[in-house]
Order: structure tokens, then sequence, then C-alpha cells
């Protein structure tokens, strides 16, 4: 989908960011960037490029591209990006020929979403195989499969005690508040499969109010490693 270029909310997004680099005051520069980022967030759908047909923006790859295009926003915003000079000197300055921040995240997913599509094609194994059997593996069903994974008290202990840190620090989302961990999702994945219910990941979106889309693609870009990795780590364990 082609992205409304003429809306005036660009106009509105570069004024914002202009007055926030040219303020003496480091309070109301943040405030100012921090007021810019949130109106880029509620802008008109019709402002953003939203992928292809037939998926658009429900593609994983889409929403993969998108997560990656707002940090590099929210970078570019407060100027922490290679390059000469100070955070304040590399800022997003619209003075200085840079587009509004909207066009500048379309070209950035664009182009990510492209080469994401690329590595898909060049991936020689697109599919996790279990090394045992060389089966493709089936996470959504490992709960359906006790004697594949450890028993579900040392699976609940190892998701609180998170040994390695990594659970805590893995962000399934920073903004909008309240932020979420890998931690906080797994445990409530474990919540439903120690009671039998059946889980999906739509069932998980909504237990954290997230759209569907962009839980399904943490998932695959997150959850899922983690899940097996933890899971590979106390097989050898017992």
């Amino acid at each position: 989908m082609t992205p409304n270029e003429s809306h005036p909310i660009h106009e509105q997004l570069k004024e914002i960011f202009r007055q926030a680099l040219h303020t003496s005051s480091p309070k109301e520069r943040k405030r100012l960037r921090r007021k810019g980022l949130h109106l880029m967030m509620q802008a008109p759908k019709k402002c953003f490029w939203r992928g292809y047909a037939p998926l658009f923006d429900n593609d994983l790859l889409y929403l993969e591209a998108s997560d990656k295009a707002w940090e590099y926003i929210e970078h570019k915003i407060n100027g922490r990006i290679r390059g000469k000079g100070t955070a304040q000197e590399k800022a997003y300055d619209p003075d200085k020929g840079d587009a509004s921040p909207l066009t500048l995240w379309n070209r950035r997913c664009k182009g990510i979403y492209k080469d994401l599509r690329q590595q898909e094609k060049e991936s020689i194994h697109p599919n996790p195989k279990d090394p045992r059997t060389g089966e493709a593996l089936d996470i959504n069903a490992v709960e359906a499969e006790p004697e594949s994974v450890p028993r579900l008290e040392r699976v609940r202990e190892e998701l609180e005690t998170d040994p390695t840190g990594v659970l805590k620090t893995t962000w399934v989302r920073k903004t909008p508040p309240p932020p979420i961990t890998a931690q906080q999702v797994l445990l409530k994945l474990y919540d439903f499969a120690s009671c039998g219910e059946k889980w999906t990941l739509s069932k998980l979106a909504k237990a954290f109010d997230m759209p569907a889309g962009s839980m399904n693609s943490i998932w695959e870009r997150k959850l899922k490693p983690l899940l097996e990795e933890m899971g590979d780590r106390l097989r050898r364990q017992l």
C-alpha cells in the first residue's frame, strides 16, 4: 500500500521535532520528542507503508520490519546513530534535508522488509528440526508431548528464576506502557498449559492486550527460540 505523503501530520511532526532540536531545555526537548513520537504512533494508517498484498500488515515479516523501523526512528530522533558528532548534532533535523519521520519510517520499513524476504528465500533450513529424529519441531504442540520436555515443575522453576537472565531482559513490548518481558509471556503460556487449557498466540495476545499480529511476530523472532533453548538446556540436565 502506498502511504499518503500529503497528509498535514508530516509537517506537524517536522515542527514538533524542530522545536525539540532548538530548545535549550533538556527536559523540554525530551517532552517534545515524546510528544512527536506519540503523535506519529497515532497517525492514520494511510500514512504508513503497510506491506504487500495479499497479507499487507498481517505478514509476520512486515511486523518484524515494522518493529525495527520504530527502533530506528527512536534512535534517529534522539541522535543515537552511527557517525561523528554529539547526539544533539546527529539528531533528526527537518531543516537539514531530512524527510518527515513518517517518510523515514516508511523507507526504513520497506527496506528491512525486502531484506527479510530475501533472507527467507535464501534460508537453507527455514524450519528448525529435532536433531534426534530429523523431523520438524512443532512448538505449538509441545504441551501435548510431555516426553519431549522436562517435567512441568522444572519448567516453572526455570521460568521464574531465569538463571541466564535473558527472559527478564528480552522485551516483548517496551511502549506503550506497561512494558512486557519474555518471562511474563512464557509464564502465562505455562499457566495455560499446566492447567490443561488450550493456548494459542491469539489468547496470549489478548492476555497482554496486544495485537495478535504483533504477538505472532514476537513469537517467531524471540519467544520460540528462547523456549527451544530452555528446553534443550533442561533436557541436558535430566
